[in-house]
């Protein structure tokens, strides 16, 4: 019963303090109006930063999840029972790869911005992962088409695999950067 009594008398000293702030001014910080107020400059600035953060942020969600989806499809090739799953985690990782990729591309840039680090190789993977995201479901469709037309594959088609797996690789490669700190 003790414990009750020292929570009231606590709870009893807290009270006043919760409309201890409510009377602060910027002027009892030392702070004037026209410090606090935003030119119309800064203003379009500040939205221009809110816009990318906003859109990065969905970028990296979103090249996370197209992670998640690639491996999967990657697990599913070259199987006969899970061809048709397959192509449709290809095609699903296909629709996430590209708008990932908007997300990147229509982020906002201010001026003055200069890549460094590691968003340096994240972008520079992506010269390597985006060829292959564009070849590898042309190649799969046409190798999946030919075999269910009883016809032979070109080599070049035969290279579906490889290359989904060079792309997987640099994509892996390019999120890995960007999520652990090396």
């Amino acid at each position: 019963m003790l414990w009750l009594t020292h929570f009231f008398f606590v709870l009893l000293c807290l009270i006043p303090l919760t409309n201890a702030y409510a009377d602060i001014e910027l002027k009892d910080l030392g702070l004037t109006k026209s410090e606090t107020t935003l030119t119309p400059k800064q203003v379009e600035e500040q939205k221009i930063l809110e816009t990318r953060h906003s859109k990065l942020k969905t970028h990296e969600v979103l090249g996370l999840t197209t992670l998640g989806f690639m491996t999967a499809t990657l697990l599913t090739g070259g199987s006969a029972l899970d061809s048709n799953m397959h192509m449709y985690l290809g095609m699903a990782t296909g629709a996430l790869y590209y708008t990932t990729a908007y997300y990147s591309l229509t982020a906002p840039k201010p001026p003055g911005i200069k890549d460094r680090g590691n968003i340096v190789w994240h972008k520079r993977l992506a010269w390597i992962h985006f060829p292959a995201m564009v070849l590898a479901p042309i190649l799969g469709y046409i190798y999946k088409k030919n075999e269910d037309d009883g016809k032979k594959s070109s080599s070049l088609v035969k290279q579906h695999s490889a290359i989904a797996g060079v792309g997987f690789g640099a994509f892996a490669l390019s999120a890995a950067l960007m999520t652990i700190d090396f």
